[in-house]
């Protein structure tokens, strides 16, 4: 079977659209048609070296689409099933499957710094006989791929895959380390740094926990405006004057919760010092892997708290349906992220933009 992808052959370069060949699924995996994938700024950091990924592999981990086949083993998914894929292939096997964290899966590292489905092997090639990975097994920009059964969520028919594939990453990830990572209390105050895509899920999952006081933080305007939009009841520019002061003179001494959702070692220290003497930092945004902190330890002794948010700490075939339901209800603004749709033509000109910090996400669409 021919596919078009997007492949990147080297760091730093542009991404390049070919056509490749497509192997069936083998055994507990599934062949999925794309309906359309989000461009999450983990793309960006592999196309820049900051994640390291074997290559050359497709990119794209956002992404929901339709069962067109399905390997041997695989029980739970059906031809013509919608499902949206989740960051973990839920082994179901591993030491941190078995202890409800499957978004620790050990499966995972496969694919995320390989590009190799959970069996070791992969399923493209280009028209020279290169093997192609495909980051985390599922390589979603492209039309189809095969991806592991358990990374699968079968979702409703009348989802709208076209906004819905949000949820596979971003607003799982930003949700998820709201309502899971730590327990926002009705009435607690909040600071996010950073309104991407992840930290205007972040903002959301506040919001429907009954945070009063969320405090967005974005030197660009647009975002900023978006996160009013979808229920920060502040919104700062960090380029004025110091945030850090701003925060805990807004909330009488520190927020209950700061989200840090960049990846920098800048605004990692800043959001350790946003909460209050009980408060907690909450790390979201994945940073270079030589990042080193420089922390106040005396915070540690007022019983600060300083956790790290993996996935948004999600079951996805628990999360996903959910927020799924939630799009569906209207609480969860998805449609409010999403800055362009695109074709895969376009993915090069939309990572760039995400370089320059322009807009929340930009959206592929497949038919």
């Amino acid at each position: 079977m021919k596919t078009k992808a997007a492949v990147l052959y080297a760091i730093g370069q542009p991404l390049v659209i070919e056509e490749l060949e497509l192997e069936a699924p083998r055994e507990k995996e599934i062949l999925v048609k794309w309906v359309a994938s989000g461009i999450c700024h983990s793309d960006y950091s592999v196309r820049d070296g900051t994640l390291g990924l074997t290559l050359p592999a497709v990119l794209g981990h956002e992404g929901a689409g339709i069962v067109e086949a399905v390997g041997p083993g695989v029980t739970q998914l059906a031809v013509g099933d919608h499902v949206i894929v989740s960051l973990t292939p839920q082994c179901g096997n591993c030491v941190f499957c078995k202890e409800g964290k499957p978004y620790l899966c050990a499966q995972m590292s496969r694919g995320l710094t390989k590009g190799l489905q959970t069996d070791g092997s992969k399923r493209l090639k280009n028209s020279r006989g290169e093997e192609i990975g495909q980051l985390l097994a599922l390589g979603t920009f492209s039309e189809r791929t095969v991806v592991p059964a358990g990374a699968a969520v079968k979702v409703q028919h009348n989802l709208p895959l076209e906004t819905a594939c949000l949820i596979g990453c971003g607003v799982t990830t930003g949700v998820g380390a709201a309502l899971n990572t730590v327990k926002i209390n009705p009435g607690d105050s909040v600071a996010v740094i950073g309104c991407g895509g992840v930290g205007l899920s972040i903002i959301q999952g506040a919001r429907i926990a009954g945070a009063t006081t969320i405090i967005a933080i974005d030197p660009v305007a647009e975002k900023r405006l978006l996160a009013i939009e979808v229920g920060a009841t502040h919104a700062l520019d960090p380029s004025g004057e110091n945030v850090v002061k701003q925060v805990r003179k807004m909330t009488g001494g520190g927020v209950h919760f700061a989200f840090e959702a960049l990846g920098r070692k800048e605004t990692i220290e800043q959001a350790w010092a946003m909460p209050r003497l009980t408060g907690t930092a909450v790390i979201v945004g994945v940073p270079k892997k030589d990042t080193m902190l420089e922390l106040p330890v005396l915070g540690f002794f007022g019983e600060k708290h300083f956790k790290g948010s993996a996935y948004g700490s999600s079951v996805p075939s628990r999360d996903i349906p959910k927020y799924a339901e939630m799009f569906m209800s209207g609480e969860l603004k998805l449609d409010a992220l999403i800055t362009q749709r695109i074709a895969l033509e376009q993915v090069n000109e939309a990572l760039d933009q995400m370089g320059r910090g322009e807009g929340a996400r930009s959206v592929i669409g497949y038919r």
